[in-house]
């Protein structure tokens, strides 16, 4: 009886002792099978492939495809005259000069003889008449896609000449002494804006709110 218990512990033990190496290897293996996935992957990532590159464009600052134009601000039409007092409006008016009703074509703006007549936008001078006794002095500046601005009863700018090139705010006259076909109203500027020739309402683009 005894000895039957001695082999049985005996062979238990070995079966112990069998199972923790069975453990302590798969333990290993286990081990060693993620050093060498980790360095295959590293291998892997470090041998990868790079994104091509073009050697053409190296360097080639001027390709017109990469190179982005700055696009200028339109910031619309400012005001002719700096300090803003309108006396007669566009449309149907009685004209104290010529006493008599008319459609008024353009916006008048009272200001004293010699104040600064400023181009509303960017343009060139289309032209510069002074032959008519009743209109006085009148600029026209073409600011294209069929707009035109029209300037009356003032004194050009010195050396202002047809096919100058202004900017908007430029000084291209003065306000003229009353005088034309409506003196009786005093000095002031008379403004008309044309599109495609035909001569519109110069509210609906000058930006009298900021005023």
């Amino acid at each position: 009886m005894k000895e039957r218990k001695e082999r049985r512990q005996r062979r238990e033990k070995t079966e112990r002792t069998e199972l923790k190496e069975k453990q302590a290897w798969f333990g290993l293996a286990t081990a060693c099978a993620a050093v060498v996935l980790a360095i295959v992957m590293i291998i892997a990532l470090a041998g990868g492939e790079q994104p091509a590159i073009d050697a053409g464009n190296v360097g080639n600052s001027s390709d017109s495809s990469d190179v982005q134009t700055p696009v200028e601000e339109d910031l619309g039409m400012t005001l002719p005259i700096e300090t803003v007092a309108v006396t007669n409006e566009f449309g149907f008016f009685y004209n104290q000069t010529l006493d008599c009703y008319y459609h008024h074509e353009g916006v008048d703006f009272i200001a004293e003889a010699g104040t600064n007549v400023l181009a509303v936008d960017d343009g060139v001078i289309e032209s510069i008449y002074s032959g008519d006794v009743l209109k006085g002095t009148e600029i026209v500046v073409d600011h294209g896609n069929g707009l035109k601005t029209c300037y009356r009863f003032v004194v050009a700018a010195e050396d202002l000449a047809v096919g100058d090139e202004v900017r908007r705010g430029d000084v291209i006259a003065v306000v003229a002494d009353a005088t034309g076909n409506e003196y009786k109203d005093g000095a002031h500027l008379h403004f008309e804006i044309m599109e495609n020739g035909k001569t519109v309402d110069p509210t609906a683009h000058l930006p009298f709110e900021e005023k």
